[in-house]
């Protein structure tokens, strides 16, 4: 993903590579420039997102072929800079010059749009957002004219969408790309490097107000304010959660990675597994195959080259390298993004 710089509104580039995760070559690559102002968020933020975003974050940004991209078109043509994207969720179909699809027909005597957080729901067609007063809501983008399902409002500003329903309760600082939910629902997990945790889905912060979840913490650092220590939970080590295995173990990534397993009720860990040794790389951006036995990620020593390894998720497996990735030019701003294994 890359951006201009200075002076008009600026327009983003996305470049969407496949890569074979048999021998690493590439099978296909396609280039689109977005309309002047629109928005893609976690893909293009100017704010590094690799090292703590989580797989499914990544991956809602696009519809199931790869034919859109979720985004956020900036309320007036003339607004440029920090804040100006904040108009109506759509989506942008992903050609050479690309174009809105699904725009809310505009009405000169209402108040503007003024949606977030964007995401496709897995497998569909669907556009999830949360507009200006808080409420979750979603467009079926495959029936043009369709209105719009209000899905209530929204315990905090953001959510996560997990299958067909959005999870908005969080713990104290965090950020819901960095929020990964259980297969049936039930549990959440966000981290950095200043902790990790877990919450269920409705747990509250006495006092805190209703959109704080307590958070139940594991490994170092792990002290959150309105939560507990989870017992056992010193035996993980400082990673981040990437995604759930099952609804009771986690694959997270630190200066290695490794697989936490929690006991039937979440209330304690009960085994950590190490799938790759503490290493000196930067090996954080991941995306587990559809069976969820084994991830690919890209893996850096420095910054300039990054290189695409495959890791079956059992100890003592070997990662095998399958392709290097050029860097980027120097001239534009550019974000590199792992989006899924297919």
């Amino acid at each position: 993903m890359k951006g201009g710089t200075g002076g008009a509104l600026e327009s983003q580039q996305l470049t969407l590579a496949s890569y074979s995760v048999t021998d690493g070559q590439e099978v296909a690559r396609s280039v689109s420039v977005l309309p002047q102002g629109a928005d893609t968020g976690i893909l293009c933020s100017s704010i590094p997102t690799e090292q703590s975003s989580v797989p499914s974050a990544v991956r809602q940004a696009f519809n199931k072929d790869f034919t859109l991209v979720a985004g956020v078109m900036p309320s007036s043509p003339q607004k440029s800079g920090p804040g100006s994207h904040d108009g109506p969720a759509v989506a942008f179909a992903l050609k050479p010059q690309s174009t809105p699809v699904g725009a809310p027909s505009a009405d000169p005597f209402t108040v503007g749009a003024n949606d977030r957080t964007p995401a496709f729901q897995s497998g569909t067609s669907t556009l999830w957002y949360e507009n200006r007063d808080r409420h979750v809501m979603s467009r079926d983008l495959g029936q043009p004219g369709a209105a719009a399902t209000d899905h209530g409002l929204s315990h905090n500003w953001g959510f996560v969408l997990a299958g067909d329903q959005p999870w908005s309760r969080m713990p104290l600082n965090d950020a819901f790309k960095d929020v990964t939910v259980n297969p049936s629902g039930t549990a959440a997990a966000a981290g950095s490097n200043f902790g990790s945790a877990i919450w269920l889905k409705d747990s509250t912060v006495p006092g805190s107000g209703d959109e704080f979840a307590a958070p139940l913490g594991f490994g170092p650092n792990s002290d959150n304010p309105g939560g507990k220590k989870l017992p056992g939970g010193d035996n993980a080590p400082q990673c981040i959660p990437k995604f759930w295995i099952d609804d009771h173990s986690l694959f997270c990534v630190g200066k290695g990675m490794s697989r936490v397993v929690f006991s039937d009720s979440l209330d304690s860990v009960q085994k950590v597994e190490q799938l790759l040794p503490d290493n000196d790389r930067d090996n954080s951006a991941v995306a587990p195959s559809p069976d969820l036995k084994s991830v690919v990620f890209l893996s850096r020593q420095g910054h300039d080259v990054a290189e695409l390894y495959s890791l079956d998720l059992t100890p003592g497996a070997t990662p095998k390298k399958l392709a290097s990735i050029a860097p980027h030019s120097p001239n534009v701003t550019s974000q590199l993004r792992l989006v899924g294994w297919q």
